[in-house]
């Protein structure tokens, strides 16, 4: 009644209504005064998926606004990690998403961690990525002569170059290309352990896939840990590894 603004007459008809098409999900429980579900209670309207309500939780701890949250009736206290707050200037964005939309080029001033000082560069950005902590901009590089990741707090000055790009995102070969990363239990984990790691990552036979943008590529494994050897850290700590060709291995971390 409260969640929805109904009527007592009008939440009765409602449930009714619902008891009468699917007498097999709920009963009305006389201790409680109350109707609950089932045991074996099967939804009928949506399906459950854990990971979204759990993200949805995290959003409405943060204060986002989530269409469907009316239908939460149970929202616990939740806290997760803060993640520090990147610099990305408003005038900064608005010139990548007007150069991207017009497929323009972009005159920029950025700081690479690779140089002491901040460089003038020209780009023409044809996306945007987030690698889980920070977001980027994928575009080509005239200096460069290449399609690079740009972060985006780092662009010190940005202003739209009045000429159109000769460059299209389906020049962008590790931008279209994917990597299929196939990962399993770490070898030096117990059967328990493994056991449980595999329901952890949802594996089958003891594998999960995870489909990735070749550019992407560096910040995934990282992100996941295993961007170093098997050997580099202990299995408690690394409970996933790499699995698949010996090849592909290879190549993958010659790509990072």
């Amino acid at each position: 009644m409260s969640t929805f603004d109904l009527s007592r007459a009008q939440a009765s008809k409602e449930i009714n209504a619902y008891k009468s098409e699917h007498p097999e999900n709920i009963v009305y429980d006389l201790s409680a005064k109350t109707y609950v579900p089932i045991e074996g209670f099967t939804p009928k309207y949506s399906q459950l998926n854990p990971s979204t309500y759990l993200n949805d939780l995290v959003a409405m701890s943060r204060g986002e606004a989530i269409p469907d949250a009316a239908w939460y009736s149970l929202t616990p206290d939740v806290f997760s990690p803060p993640i520090p707050v990147r610099g990305i200037k408003a005038e900064t964005l608005r010139v990548l998403m007007q150069a991207i939309d017009s497929e323009r080029h972009v005159r920029t001033l950025y700081q690479s961690m690779s140089a002491p000082e901040p460089k003038e560069r020209t780009i023409a950005p044809h996306a945007l990525c987030f690698d889980g902590f920070r977001w980027h901009v994928r575009a080509y590089c005239f200096d460069a002569e290449e399609f690079r990741d740009f972060v985006i707090s780092r662009i010190v000055r940005a202003r739209i170059v009045q000429q159109n790009s000769p460059v299209r995102c389906c020049e962008d070969v590790d931008w279209n290309t994917n990597i299929t990363l196939e990962i399993g239990p770490h070898p030096d984990l117990s059967e328990a352990q493994r056991r449980v790691v595999e329901l952890d990552y949802e594996m089958t036979n003891g594998r999960a896939q995870l489909e990735v943008r070749k550019s992407m590529l560096f910040y995934t494994l990282k992100r996941l840990g295993l961007d170093t050897s098997v050997e580099a850290r202990p299995a408690c700590q690394q409970h996933i590894i790499l699995t698949g060709p010996s090849d592909l291995l290879k190549q993958m971390r010659d790509a990072t």
